[in-house]
């Protein structure tokens, strides 16, 4: 909606922008839009070629003439520096001029490169053209390779390729073929068939029962379980007992009654040790160990496995993962206490109060803050403005420093002078007459 001004004079302080596209003769435009739409530089790499000049006081661009490049086609000197010497005199030509010199073997084509010395330092080459002749004189053979100048043709002698090559080890080679003479320790080892080693027959090999393999050597580590009995019969009570008689006069056996033989107890406990967590003291055995001696029974020792499965959760809020129990409870879950109460509508309207004492609030109701619209705004309707002549408004809003807008009967914004006069009055005035004007007052 377009606002009127109706001041004679509008003095604006700080940045002023244009908002939106310009698309009509009588628009503001900003300073990016004139560098976007209009030419109003030269660039220096220009100078040569073009430049700003007024005309009727409206700068305009003037495009200089474009170098007219000319071309020369000389059948009388064979060289830049005869051409120099007989034709150029350092002003008949300028730059970008080219000068084609046909009598030069090869035919030379030469550029003017802007110089003034007069000299050939003005002229830079071009391209060179050769000759068939030329480019097939350049060109030799060697070795097996034989060529033909005239024809530029190469040729190759088979007797001389093959004399260059030999066979090396685990090769042999005659009249350009090759032979393979080698053995495995002259080959290189593939990837699917591989050479014997002790240590690959070892990867392939394995122990059973009772034995053990290691680096090619199997050993016995089994026990009589593995080993079937044979003529060296194995252990039995009736057999221990039919072997072994007393002979009193030798020691201290007394007799052998069905394979029981007497000894003295103190011969006895001589014979006897204790492994790991055991002590043996005259007959006696006494543990000593500890639980890393023994093995598991029924009675089972701690994992971290058995004590975390031992624990579980019940309840809402809580969650067991592994050994970590989470809480994962929200207020819902969670009594109310005595001091931290939840939040409840009836709780937070009754926390809130009104003091009209202390501002314009009229009441709360239900946690509801009833405030009167005059406390905020109020307005004039219909007021007729004498031009230059204050018009006093009283709001009564308690504050002197408002905000007052205006309009007209046909809803355009009217700018009017404003006058803060107290915290109940406010002085407009406007630069022209006028009627059915609507003016509001507000914080």
């Amino acid at each position: 909606m377009a606002q009127r001004f109706l001041a004679q004079e509008a003095l604006f302080e700080g940045v002023i922008k244009q908002n939106g596209t310009v698309s009509h003769d009588d628009h503001v435009v900003t300073r990016a839009y004139l560098h976007q739409n209009v030419v109003n530089a030269i660039h220096p790499d220009s100078a040569n070629y073009a430049s700003i000049v007024s005309d009727g006081g409206v700068d305009k661009l003037k495009i200089e003439p474009v170098t007219i490049v000319d071309t020369t086609v000389d059948s009388s000197n064979a060289t830049i520096a005869a051409f120099v010497s007989n034709v150029y005199t350092g002003s008949n030509f300028q730059e970008s001029d080219i000068v084609i010199l046909t009598t030069a073997s090869p035919s030379e084509s030469w550029i003017h490169n802007g110089g003034t010395a007069g000299t050939a330092a003005d002229w830079e080459l071009l391209n060179t053209q050769l000759s068939d002749a030329q480019v097939r004189a350049l060109v030799s053979g060697g070795n097996a390779l034989t060529y033909n100048s005239s024809t530029g043709v190469f040729d190759v002698v088979e007797a001389d390729i093959q004399a260059m090559f030999s066979a090396g080890t685990g090769l042999a080679y005659n009249a350009g073929q090759f032979s393979l003479s080698a053995t495995s320790d002259q080959i290189s080892e593939g990837v699917s068939n591989l050479f014997f080693t002790t240590a690959r027959v070892d990867a392939h090999l394995t122990a059973g029962a009772g034995l053990t393999f290691n680096a090619g050597e199997y050993s016995f580590t089994g026990d009589t379980d593995d080993v079937s009995e044979g003529s060296n019969l194995y252990f039995t009570n009736a057999r221990a007992q039919a072997a072994i008689t007393a002979d009193p006069a030798a020691g201290n056996l007394a007799s052998v009654t069905n394979g029981q033989v007497l000894v003295a107890l103190s011969s006895v406990f001589n014979e006897f040790s204790a492994g790991a967590g055991l002590t043996f003291n005259g007959g006696e055995y006494s543990f000593t160990g500890d639980t890393g001696d023994v093995s598991e029974g029924s009675n089972l020792y701690f994992t971290d496995a058995r004590a975390q499965a031992a624990i579980s959760v019940s309840g809402a809020g809580l969650s067991k993962t592994g050994g970590a129990i989470s809480l994962t409870a929200d207020s819902d879950d969670i009594g109310e206490g005595s001091s931290n109460l939840y939040f409840t509508d009836a709780r937070a309207q009754a926390a809130i109060s009104a003091d009209p004492a202390a501002g314009n609030l009229a009441s709360v109701t239900n946690g509801e803050v009833l405030v009167a619209l005059s406390s905020f705004r109020k307005g004039f309707a219909n007021q007729s403005l004498t031009a230059n002549t204050n018009l006093v408004l009283t709001h009564n809003l308690g504050e002197r420093l408002v905000h007052v807008s205006a309009m007209d009967g046909s809803g355009n914004d009217v700018q009017l002078e404003k006058v803060y006069t107290s915290s109940t009055q406010v002085t407009v005035k406007a630069t022209i007459n006028l009627t059915g004007i609507d003016i509001a007052v507000s914080i």
